[in-house]
């Protein structure tokens, strides 16, 4: 089973170094949105108090500067 790794930035960057294993790429991109909704609900001011947008990139490795296989984009304009 592939491991999916979910680095988040948001003026600076969270790397994942855990991962998860999961059973394929929407497995992944499905804890990406569960993800996502939980630093959403997680935040007392809200995610975007400081940095207007962020994103979640997730890849098949611990290395930031591995090439993502897709990222989730959030920003308020």
């Amino acid at each position: 089973m592939p491991r999916y790794f979910f680095h988040v930035h948001d003026g600076g960057s969270v790397p994942d170094d855990l991962g998860l294993n999961l059973p394929d790429i929407a497995a992944a991109r499905t804890a990406a949105i569960e993800l996502s909704r939980e630093i959403l609900r997680s935040e007392i001011v809200g995610p975007f108090q400081d940095h207007p947008s962020w994103r979640i990139e997730v890849s098949d490795s611990p290395e930031m500067s591995s090439l993502p296989l897709f990222v989730l984009h959030f920003s308020v304009t």
